[in-house]
C-alpha cells in the first residue's frame, strides 16, 4: 500500500509539533519556576542498619539487594521505578522498619549497582528478576507485602503473568503505585500539552511518546533539568527536597539504560499479568501524576474490581508521579490501613 506524500508530511509535522509543544511547555514552566532557595530542606535516604547482598537472576545477571529490619520480622518487598534505584522509598523503609518489618529492596537491572545483563530489556526479564529476589528472600511458609512504584508495579504485573502459581504462595497483598498496565503513552500524552494536538493516528502518538521516553539524555543539575523533573515526575506541590532527591536518582541512572527501558515502557502491555494477580491488591496514584495519570490507575482498578481482587483505590491529593517522596506520610498511612485491616482514611 502506497503512503501519500501528504500523509507523510502531515505525520512529520504532527511529530514535530508534539515535540515542540512539550519543549515549549517545559521551557515556559522552567522560566516561571522560582529558583531553588538556598536553605531548601533536602530529603535524606534512610540510613538505618542494613545488609547489602546480591541475587543472581535466571540469566546470570547480578542484582544488588538491601535489607533492613529484623531477619525474623514480617516481610515487605519494595520494587523501584524507571530511572531510580533502591533508594526510591526512604520514608516507607523507615516506617515499615519502625513497625518491625524486614524490608527488602533491590536495584532493577541496569539501575544502581545491578548489572545490565546480556539480553535485551523486556517485561519478561523484569519478571525473572523479581522471581529470583522473592525466591531468595521470602522463605517457604512466609508471604510478603509487595509494593511496586511505576516500572516496579509493571514488574509485579509481568511477574504475575509469568509466575502465576507463585503469587498467592509468596505474597499476601500487592500495592501498585503510580503505574499503568497498557497504553502508557496515551495516558502520558493526555496529561501533557500533547492532548491539544490533532489525533492523526495512534501510531504517531506512540512514535512520539517512544521518542520522548527513549531519549538518551544525560541529566545535569541546572534550572531547566530541575524543571523537567518537577514537570514530568512530580508536581507543583512537591518540596524542593523531593525534586532534588528525584533529580539525583535519575541523574545517577546511565542515560543509555534510561533510554532503553524507556523504549520498553513505551510499548509494554502487562494487562494479562494484572488479571493473574490472585491476592488482594491496592492501587494508588497521585492527583497530578503526568507520567501515569489517574485515568491509568482507574483502568487497573477496574480490572482488579472485575477479578474481585481490588482492596482499595486511592488518589492522593497534591502528588505527582513520585508519590512515595512527595506525600510519604499519606502513602505510609495507606500501608498502615492495609496492614492493620482498616478502611483507608477519607480525603487522602
Amino acid at each position: 500500500m502506497k503512503i501519500s506524500r501528504k500523509l507523510v508530511v502531515g505525520a512529520a509535522g504532527a511529530l514535530g509539533a508534539g515535540a515542540a509543544a512539550v519543549a515549549a511547555s517545559v521551557a515556559a514552566y522552567a522560566l516561571s519556576s522560582p529558583a531553588e532557595p538556598a536553605n531548601a530542606k533536602l530529603i535524606e535516604d534512610y540510613d538505618g542498619p542494613h545488609e547489602d547482598g546480591t541475587v543472581v537472576s535466571g540469566d546470570g545477571t547480578r542484582l544488588r539487594t538491601r535489607a533492613w529490619g529484623p531477619a525474623d520480622g514480617p516481610i515487605a518487598v519494595l520494587v523501584h521505578g524507571w530511572s531510580c534505584n533502591l533508594s526510591n522509598f526512604p520514608r516507607q523503609v523507615e516506617h515499615l522498619v519502625g513497625r518491625g518489618y524486614r524490608v527488602l529492596a533491590y536495584d532493577q537491572r541496569g539501575h544502581g549497582a545491578s548489572e545490565p545483563g546480556a539480553f535485551a530489556y523486556s517485561s519478561a526479564v523484569l519478571a525473572d528478576d523479581l522471581h529470583a529476589v522473592l525466591a531468595a528472600h521470602v522463605p517457604a511458609g512466609k508471604k510478603a507485602l509487595l509494593v511496586g512504584h511505576s516500572m516496579g508495579a509493571i514488574t509485579i504485573m509481568a511477574w504475575a503473568d509469568k509466575y502465576t502459581d507463585e503469587v498467592a504462595e509468596r505474597v499476601h497483598h500487592a500495592v501498585l503505585v503510580s503505574t499503568f498496565a497498557r497504553d502508557g503513552i496515551a495516558g502520558f500524552a493526555g496529561a501533557t500539552p500533547l492532548a491539544a494536538l490533532p489525533r492523526i493516528a495512534p501510531r504517531f502518538t506512540q512514535k512520539l511518546g517512544d521518542g520522548i521516553l527513549g531519549a538518551d539524555v544525560k541529566m545535569r543539575h541546572n534550572r531547566l533539568h530541575t524543571a523537567v523533573i518537577r514537570y514530568t515526575a512530580l508536581c507543583g506541590y512537591a518540596s524542593y527536597g523531593a525534586v532534588r532527591y528525584t533529580e539525583e536518582m535519575v541523574a545517577s541512572c546511565p542515560s543509555d539504560v534510561r533510554a532503553e527501558w524507556g523504549h520498553v515502557l513505551a510499548g509494554v502491555d502487562v494487562t494479562a499479568g494484572l488479571r493473574k494477580i490472585t491476592v488482594p491488591t491496592s492501587v494508588v496514584v497521585g492527583q497530578f501524576d503526568h507520567l501515569t495519570p489517574p485515568a491509568d490507575a482507574d483502568i487497573i482498578a477496574g480490572e482488579l474490581r472485575v477479578a474481585g481482587q481490588l482492596d482499595r483505590f486511592a488518589v492522593i491529593r497534591d502528588a505527582g508521579h513520585m508519590l512515595p517522596l512527595e506525600q510519604p506520610e499519606k502513602l505510609n498511612a495507606l500501608l498502615d490501613s492495609i496492614l492493620d485491616g482498616r478502611p483507608v482514611a477519607s480525603g487522602a
